[in-house]
């Protein structure tokens, strides 16, 4: 019987370990996957809107790419999406651009992906201000110039 507990018990932290995306790696916590939510009621400059979305950010294994997916939905004329540094609800500067363009008309899906490298901003520094909570995403339009959708990145 406690050959059956035991072993149990081995399978479910095998398998809790297995799908955690924080790893430990010599002793310290390794995030390689962050996400954000995405809402107008996150933002007191958008009001209410249907309005949503998420983002995806993984860091490569040796941490020199970060790949990132964003998807926004039922949202009117994007005009851009970037990450911004500093707490979510204080104006921080833009590290990073997601996405430069112009969407006319409603959409539905995704805005955009691709890979931030060290060319278009220090990813270790990235890395720890994701770690700390001090990123957020922020998705305009040209009703919100200010920003319609943002969530902090997790």
């Amino acid at each position: 019987m406690k050959r059956l507990f035991v072993s149990f018990i081995a399978v479910v932290i095998i398998l809790f370990l297995a799908g955690n995306s924080n790893l430990l790696a010599k002793g310290k916590k390794v995030k390689n996957v962050y996400r954000a939510e995405l809402a107008s009621k996150m933002l007191s400059s958008s009001g209410k809107t249907k309005a949503k979305g998420h983002a995806i950010f993984t860091f490569s294994k040796d941490g020199k790419k970060l790949f990132y997916k964003l998807y926004v939905y039922d949202i009117d004329s994007v005009s851009m999406a970037h990450i911004h540094h500093g707490p979510f609800g204080k104006e921080g500067p833009i590290v990073v651009w997601l996405y430069k363009g112009k969407i006319t008309g409603k959409f539905n899906g995704l805005l955009s992906k691709g890979t931030i490298t060290d060319k278009d901003t220090n990813l270790d520094s990235l890395r720890t201000w994701m770690n700390n909570g001090d990123t957020y995403v922020l998705v305009h339009t040209q009703k919100y110039p200010n920003g319609e959708i943002g969530g902090k990145i997790h």
